[in-house]
Order: C-alpha cells, then sequence, then structure tokens
C-alpha cells in the first residue's frame, strides 16, 4: 500500500514538472495571494502500534483551506477538515478466526501546513494538526454474519495530535495534494476500546484536490 502511494505521488510531480518544461505552465491564481479553498479526497487510515497489527481501510475527509502568503518561498495553509479514520483487522475467538473488524473515527481536524515553493509547481507540505473526536463505531463480519455497533466515546481519547509531511502541485485553479500524517496521541484510553486497541495511533496518507475561489 506505501509504494503504491509513494508511486502516485512521484507520477503527479513529474507530471507536473513536465508541463511546466513543455508549454511554460504556471498556476493562474498566484501562490502570493490569499486564497479560500474547498478541499475533498479518499484516504487509507490504520492504526499503528496496535495489538492486533490492523489493517489500511479507505475513508474520506471534507472541508475547508486558507492559503496564506508570508513571502516568496514560503506560505501557511490552516484548515478544518471533517475526516474519518480507522483502521480494520481480523479477530479471533479462543484462538480461532472468528472474523474481521472494522473501527470507524470521526473527527473535526485542524490542520496547519506550511508549503515551502520550489521553482516549478512544486510545493513541499509540512506541518501538524489536531482532531477532536465527534464519534466512534465499528462494524464486523464473520463467515456466518454481519453487524454495526456504536463504542463509547468516553473509552476514546477526545483530542488526536499528529504531524503531516507531504508534496503539493499546483494547478491553474487549485492544488493536489498528496499527504502522510502520522498520529502522536494513542486512540484508546480505557475499556473495549483499550482492550483492542491499547498503544493504537493514527495514521495513514491521502490525497486531495483543493479548489481555490477566485
Amino acid at each position: 500500500m506505501k509504494k503504491i502511494w509513494f508511486l502516485a505521488a512521484l507520477a503527479f510531480t513529474f507530471t507536473g514538472l513536465h508541463a511546466q518544461q513543455q508549454s511554460g505552465y504556471y498556476p493562474i491564481y498566484s501562490i502570493h495571494d490569499p486564497h479560500f479553498g474547498l478541499t475533498f479526497g479518499p484516504q487509507a487510515t490504520s492504526f499503528y502500534s496496535d495489538p492486533y497489527d490492523s489493517e489500511f481501510q479507505f475513508g474520506f475527509f471534507i472541508g475547508g483551506s486558507f492559503s496564506l502568503p508570508l513571502g516568496k518561498r514560503i506560505g501557511l495553509e490552516p484548515q478544518i477538515l471533517y475526516t474519518r479514520k480507522g483502521g480494520k483487522g481480523d479477530f479471533y475467538i479462543n484462538n480461532f478466526y472468528d472474523g474481521t473488524i472494522r473501527f470507524k473515527l470521526h473527527y473535526i481536524e485542524t490542520p496547519l501546513l506550511v508549503n515551502i515553493h520550489t521553482k516549478s509547481v512544486v510545493d513541499i507540505v509540512l506541518g501538524g494538526y489536531a482532531g477532536f473526536l465527534l464519534d466512534s463505531n465499528f462494524d464486523y463480519g464473520t463467515p456466518y454474519y454481519i453487524g454495526y455497533g456504536e463504542l463509547d466515546n468516553d473509552q476514546f481519547e477526545k483530542i488526536d495530535l499528529g504531524l503531516v509531511a507531504g508534496i503539493g502541485i499546483n494547478l491553474p485553479h487549485g492544488k493536489i495534494l498528496f499527504k502522510y500524517n502520522h498520529g502522536l496521541t494513542d486512540v484508546a484510553k480505557e475499556g473495549n476500546a483499550y482492550l483492542f486497541l491499547e498503544g493504537a495511533k493514527n495514521h495513514g496518507f491521502s490525497f486531495s484536490y483543493i479548489g481555490y475561489l477566485r
């Protein structure tokens, strides 16, 4: 999974560089002016340092973004997002495979990104985020049945902090952004959530489009 996302990022990067070299392409919007935009996209998330070795599952996010230039080579981009994270893994009863469980954690997330402009259409993106838990649920499936359930939010940490790194490609009316989120805080703190997810932290890859309003 990590190799697939990495190759996709390289492909978009070289596409942007090639377009600039071949046609003199430069963004229509100015990276040196403030711009408000809307952003959305898919993401693949999982837990790391968890006791049952979770796998990636697909989610999504949507929200707003504000591009704020600080100089010719650097700018801030605060965002506010609704995002669904989580992970999936197999669970066992009496050492026998019983099925797959998928945890779904819903957050309001506030990334603060630093855009470092290169001499091409490519930006290097670094930053951090704070997420605020809204809801938590799960679904599971076995060879015989499927089910769905709500989780007790009080068993989870309300705030999720993490780091962000990625690559942005400036387009005529916006930006394509590929980034990796690395959580720094445990997602569970007590009860059944802690029993399943002791020490687990969020992480994942996302691909998004930011459409700037003019």
